[in-house]
């Protein structure tokens, strides 16, 4: 007769999975429509969820620690005080979670005075007793020391790891080297820092395993401490009262329930009501949670459009069948579009096939090439696409349109009415992640939908997509058209709902056509400029190189960071300030500081920043001359920061240096066409000019609206000067200034930035604020109103969510204030200088110019001009910008012209 199945109590440690779920997500978090993070909570529940369903618990416990001091506190005063608090986006989910669990009837319990973890051992005594065997389900090593013959520990995945791996005492054997009766003595010897727990000091895991695996316990290892060295006698001798303190710190007590007559029924699993539960995983957007909770059940999950449902997809038989079904669609006028081709770079992709479709869950997908064969006609297809996309102005949905757009006018099919951009939405809506790919977005806002990978479709194989087979191409295509309609249906919704559609629609989609048609356009490089310089710098590194070694007396690889340190700490005897796993840092900051001291650090600084030019540009840049048009095409990314501001990749732009000779010489070799001049148009102290504003400072408007230089005018009230006195120190001071304190410098980087005392710095920022009381009043408004609402917006209303505002970790808290107002000042000069390109791209569109904006740099603007229209467009620009956005003081443009990027500087 076989053996009757014992129940299992699954308790689950409440605080170590809400805390493991809120870090798992650290880099990336989950956050809602509104940007709260709730990776807290989605973990916690997924894997609660996941226990019930995959282990089928008879009962489940939740434990939880209580706001009460545990008996720990009362017997080391020192007990976690290191730990630091919580954040404050994971605090504030706490109480969710809890209410979710009292709504789904889920049993928690946590006692006064006592750990989650006394509490745990002591639901484990009970269910012994009752001949039921107990799963912890938690990651504390801790709690290893309850494992036994029916007390096992489900842990979570390591790295490289999918699943939970139940632990017994074999297990611990394995990990650990020592049996679950030992892990107390293990615990008091190595001792823990995360708790404060002082253990033996000088004896870690190797030493304690190998001390029990001899002695067997704490108590035997002392008793023979005639038989260790000399070394581990001592410190064992000099730290038995904290070895045997610690001892009984990580000692978990196992009666702090009543053992003998605890009722264990009342955590029976079948009396679980997830059901319950549901209004409020609404509330939090949960509808994967929804989702599994139905499926949980047994029950059929109602299909919407926001939910993990696969689609049903379509190939598009014939070029007739195209048309009729772009017909039909037109009538909507507006369907989700998506490319498939050849590259991911756009001006090398040849199209390969199509997909599109007008409702979610449905979707077509028309190839040209599929398994590396012609399957229907380019032509006829372009020319059916360019009846409703061009001349029809069927609107389009995509995700990351710039693409699909730059593409199809590479293919005769320029002007596409661009619609809706999944990925800028997705962006207005949460600036504070970095991931908008159709991946990511469908598993975080698709009930934790897994699209089909690209790497999956293209694999080495293949190498193309246009040797994808038919099916293959089929399925994969065809999703992204789908997956995009269904995020388009969400995000629309959600837009209105936060006010952030005005921005979406006048601002960042126009914007797109911009910044393509910039793209598409590229700016030509004298490649044999940089030939000339490359030349240059190659002596200048020589020569460095030489100096070094003669001021040093012999050669070395100034490469190595370990030759580095011999040379500057040992040889030169120069202070080292930053300990690292190798010896001292070589970094960057630390050769600033260095270098007021040696020659040696400023000339390996000058070395390296010359390596870098010549790396990342000198030798970089003629390589990416695109052989069809003779142009270098950077390109645009909108969604790279939380700020608005744009940034560019291959090349990177924003990154050449802008105030010295060498950045110079690298802008010279970018050059007009003949017959045309460079333009720049550069917004004057646009950031100041924001600051101003919204400070509502007189004294800097008064600056600004009298055209004086705002960094004389500083200093002339710092240091109590008429304005023409103010010497060129003085200004550069205040300069330092006037851009630290917008950005919340602090006065121990003001003084390294100026080479001062930090107490001289202070003063400088007191002075400031000072003069300038109400710039002092606005940033701390910006503060309270984020720590109010959790985020900031711009004058245009783009917002940015600052979870840590309310940190109760200073470091963290000081760092999301510097955030919160860098984010309102930065992102409005931002949004200014997007409406600036939008409204001077359209004058040039109504005056018919043969000129052409390029580039966007920071607040510069670079327009390659026909020498004949060289006036009109100067007036026209110079007005478009300045009367892009009305502020309570001018915006003021400076124009230059030359003949390379460089010679306007």
């Amino acid at each position: 007769m076989s053996q009757e199945k014992r129940e299992t109590l699954y308790i689950i440690d409440g605080y170590g999975l809400i805390y493991r779920s809120y870090f798992a997500f650290i880099n990336n978090p989950l956050r809602d429509m509104e940007g709260n993070n709730v990776s807290a909570l989605f973990g916690f529940f997924n894997s609660l969820l996941m226990v019930q369903r995959e282990y089928n618990p008879d009962y489940l416990v939740v434990a939880m620690d209580t706001a009460a001091p545990t008996h720990r506190h009362q017997l080391y005063k020192e007990y976690k005080a290191n730990r630091e608090a919580a954040p404050q986006d994971l605090h504030s989910q706490v109480p969710k979670i809890e209410a979710i669990l009292e709504a789904a009837n889920i049993p928690r319990i946590g006692v006064d005075g006592w750990e989650a973890d006394d509490v745990i051992a002591s639901l484990a005594t009970c269910a012994s007793k009752q001949d039921i065997e107990t799963i912890m389900v938690t990651g504390d090593k801790d709690l290893l020391q309850l494992v036994k013959s029916d007390v096992f520990a489900l842990r979570p995945p390591r790295r490289g790891e999918k699943s939970y791996r139940k632990t017994g005492e074999e297990e611990v054997f394995e990990e650990f080297g020592i049996y679950p009766s030992q892990m107390i003595d293990y615990l008091a010897l190595i001792g823990d820092s995360s708790d404060n727990i002082p253990g033996v000091a000088g004896i870690g895991p190797k030493g304690a395993q190998k001390l029990l695996e001899k002695y067997k316990d704490l108590d035997s290892i002392y008793t023979n401490l005639d038989e260790l060295t000399p070394k581990q006698a001592e410190r064992l001798t000099n730290s038995k009262e904290l070895a045997y303190l610690s001892k009984d710190l990580v000692t978990l007590r196992h009666d702090v329930v009543d053992v003998t007559n605890f009722d264990t029924t009342k955590f029976r699993a079948d009396t679980i009501e997830w059901q319950k539960s549901i209004p409020l995983f609404e509330e939090a957007q949960a509808r994967s949670i929804i989702a599994a909770i139905n499926s949980l059940g047994g029950e059929t999950v109602e299909e919407e459009s926001g939910s993990a449902q696969e689609g049903s997809y379509h190939l598009v038989e014939s070029i007739a069948h195209l048309e009729e079904l772009l017909a039909e669609m037109a009538k909507g006028g507006v369907i989700a579009f998506d490319l498939e081709t050849t590259s991911l770079e756009e001006m090398e992709a040849e199209v390969v096939g199509f997909s599109f479709t007008n409702r979610p869950f449905e979707a077509w997908y028309f190839p040209l090439i599929a398994g590396g064969e012609e399957v229907n006609d380019s032509e006829a297809a372009r020319e059916v696409l360019r009846k409703y996309l061009i001349e029809g102005q069927l609107a389009l949905v995509g995700q990351n349109l710039k693409y699909d757009y730059k593409v199809l006018s590479r293919w005769g099919l320029k002007g596409a009415n661009l619609h809706f951009d999944t990925m800028l939405a997705a962006w207005l809506l949460d600036s504070a992640t970095s991931l908008y790919n159709l991946d990511y977005l469908a598993e975080r806002y698709l009930d934790g939908y897994k699209t089909i990978p690209y790497n999956s479709v293209v694999t080495e194989k293949e190498g193309n997509f246009k040797d994808v087979p038919l099916d293959e191409a089929l399925n994969y295509g065809a999703e992204d058209a789908d997956i995009t309609w269904r995020l388009y249906e969400l995000f629309a919704e959600q837009l209105k709902k936060r006010h952030l559609e005005k921005l979406f629609r006048e601002l960042e989609m126009p914007l797109v056509k911009v910044l393509a048609e910039m793209e598409l356009k590229g700016i030509l490089l004298d490649a044999q400029k940089l030939a000339d310089f490359d030349k240059e710098v190659v002596k200048r590194l020589e020569a460095i190189e030489s100096e070094i070694f003669g001021e040093v007396g012999f050669e070395f690889n100034l490469n190595s960071p370990k030759q580095l340190q011999e040379v500057l700490f040992e040889k030169r005897g120069l202070p080292a300030t930053k300990k690292i796993k190798s010896g001292y840092s070589t970094a960057t900051d630390v050769l600033e500081q260095l270098a007021h001291l040696d020659t040696i650090p400023a000339l390996i600084l000058q070395n390296r920043g010359l390596v870098k030019l010549k790396n990342t540009y000198i030798d970089t840049l003629p390589t990416m001359i695109n052989p069809q048009t003779g142009r270098v095409h950077t390109s645009y990314t909108q969604t790279g920061t939380a700020t608005g501001r744009l940034s560019s990749r291959n090349p990177n732009l924003q990154n050449i240096p802008v105030r010295n000779e060498d950045g110079r010489r690298i802008r010279e070799a970018f050059v007009p066409k003949e017959g045309s001049l460079l333009l720049s148009a550069d917004y004057a102290q646009i950031e100041l000019v924001v600051l101003a504003h919204l400070a509502d400072d007189s004294s800097l408007k008064e600056a600004f609206l009298r055209g004086e230089d705002i960094h004389t005018h500083t200093a002339s009230l710092i240091f109590n000067l008429f304005p023409e006195f103010v010497t060129a120190e003085q200004r550069r001071i205040a300069k330092t200034i006037n851009f630290g304190v917008m950005y919340g410098m602090s006065a121990f980087r003001l003084s390294n930035e100026l080479q001062i005392t930090r107490k001289e710095a202070q003063t400088f920022i007191d002075d400031y604020f000072n003069r300038f009381a109400k710039v002092n009043a606005f940033m701390e408004g910006v503060k309270e109103e984020a720590r109010k609402v959790g985020r900031v917006a711009t004058l245009l209303g783009r917002e940015r969510s600052i979870p840590e505002i309310n940190s109760r970790n200073a470091t963290v808290r000081s760092g999301a204030e510097r955030v919160a107002v860098n984010s309102v000042i930065q992102g409005t000069a931002a949004d200014i200088m997007k409406l600036a390109m939008l409204r001077v791209c359209e004058a040039f569109k109504k005056a018919k110019f043969k000129s052409s904006l390029l580039l966007q740099v920071h607040d510069e603007l670079i327009f390659e001009v026909v020498e004949e229209e060289m006036l009109e467009v100067q007036t026209l620009v110079k007005k478009e910008m300045e009367e892009a956005y009305t502020l309570s003081i001018p915006i003021k443009v400076n124009l230059e012209v030359g003949t390379s990027w460089g010679a306007m500087l």
